[in-house]
């Protein structure tokens, strides 16, 4: 038996791009994709571990847009005959009330999941999936057991929730069990998402060794974490942070099924690339003799731009014939030419530092970060309530 374990899809409106609804498409596009592959594979069975949708607050016609995809990309899957098992997940990214609509369209061989449940599968004990969507942490807030709790401890609090629910899942099923989950596991690589996911309840190792296997959503990053813990990563990149990730889903085979999965394959899909380019004074000097390179690296891609030059080199730099070589080279959005620019007179002298105002420091401030004149005259605004409200 062929099991296809995905998540993270992020459908939504309002990502970078040359207009508001291209990385929509993009996504789109991708999980098409996908749904082609697992049916060419075979597969008779999808695991969609979460976060179906990019914002759980939008307006009615993006979500009718957003859910309509999805529901598109169900569909597909439910015509070719495969089972379809999906929880929510993260509260922020999956409205509850999405996943609710999708269930009473009851679309056949599809279960959607909102709370901890088993599945049921005409597949005679072959495979049981255990679900434990996404935490809403606001739900523990009401309990009293968490009332007036320190962060550290509300958070432990809830991990040890997950592992006692994993526990009861768990108890008295027999045979193979796959747990599929929407959280962060204690042994996974998260890189750059680990400032984003501080103080988060974890699946422990201690829980997710109770099951044969385990299929999460929720880190970006595909990998296999533990002895049997796998995250699909998400099969479309969504910012520069997943720049240097591989995007895809996993594949496990049953087939030679003893005590863990003995077959996992990662499918790598045709997501869109991110690339950043980051110069220095050199590179500057390069461009403004006509000496650089033809681009030829950021075809199709979305591209950032991030260099250090002096004030005199930014004087004669002009970002607009950059931006449009770089579009001319087939960059399909450049997100940002960001300078960091090393000034021959900074503000160091303490006396003169001390003889600035704290308006005009914000001012010398925005300035020296290219801030637009309207939002330095808006901080200053701002600036001078809190100084009149301190007084």
């Amino acid at each position: 038996m062929k099991i296809a374990h995905i998540a993270d899809a992020h459908w939504g409106f309002g990502y970078p791009g040359p207009t508001p609804s291209a990385r929509f498409e993009d996504i789109t596009r991708t999980m098409d994709w996908v749904a082609d592959r697992i049916i060419s594979e075979g597969c008779e069975l999808v695991l969609f571990a979460g976060d179906a949708f990019k914002d759980a607050r939008v307006y009615i016609e993006r979500a009718t847009a957003e859910i309509k995809a999805f529901v598109s990309w169900l569909r597909r899957l439910s015509d070719a005959g495969i089972e379809v098992i999906v929880i929510s997940g993260t509260p922020s990214h999956d409205a509850i009330s999405a996943y609710h609509l999708i269930r009473e369209m009851q679309i056949p061989g599809v279960q959607v999941f909102t709370e901890p449940g088993i599945a049921s599968l005409p597949t005679d004990g072959e495979v049981i999936v255990a679900c434990l969507p996404g935490i809403n942490r606001s739900s523990f807030a009401l309990k009293d057991e968490f009332a007036g709790l320190p962060p550290h401890e509300f958070h432990a609090k809830m991990t040890d929730w997950i592992t006692d629910t994993c526990r009861d899942l768990r108890a008295g099923l027999s045979g193979p069990v796959i747990l599929m989950s929407h959280l962060t596991y204690d042994l996974a690589e998260t890189g750059f998402e680990d400032a984003l996911l501080q103080n988060e309840p974890v699946l422990t190792d201690e829980a997710a060794r109770m099951f044969d296997l385990v299929c999460l959503g929720h880190i970006h990053r595909p990998q296999l974490a533990g002895s049997n813990v796998y995250y699909s990563g998400a099969p479309e990149r969504h910012n520069f942070g997943d720049e240097r990730t591989t995007p895809g889903f996993w594949i496990h085979d049953t087939e030679t099924f003893t005590t863990k999965f003995a077959n996992s394959e990662f499918i790598k899909t045709p997501a869109r690339r991110f690339k950043t380019i980051d110069w220095c004074d050199m590179d500057i000097e390069a461009w403004l003799d006509g000496q650089v390179d033809d681009f030829s690296s950021i075809k199709d891609a979305i591209v950032r731009v991030r260099y250090a030059c002096s004030e005199e080199l930014q004087k004669r730099f002009d970002r607009r014939s950059l931006e449009k070589a770089l579009y001319d080279a087939g960059a399909f959005f450049v997100a940002e030419i960001r300078a960091e620019v090393e000034r021959s007179e900074r503000i160091r002298d303490a006396e003169v530092t001390e003889g600035l105002n704290p308006l005009t420091a914000l001012a010398a401030w925005g300035t020296n970060q290219e801030i637009k004149e309207s939002e330095i005259v808006e901080l200053q605004a701002l600036t001078t309530e809190l100084l009149e409200g301190s007084v």
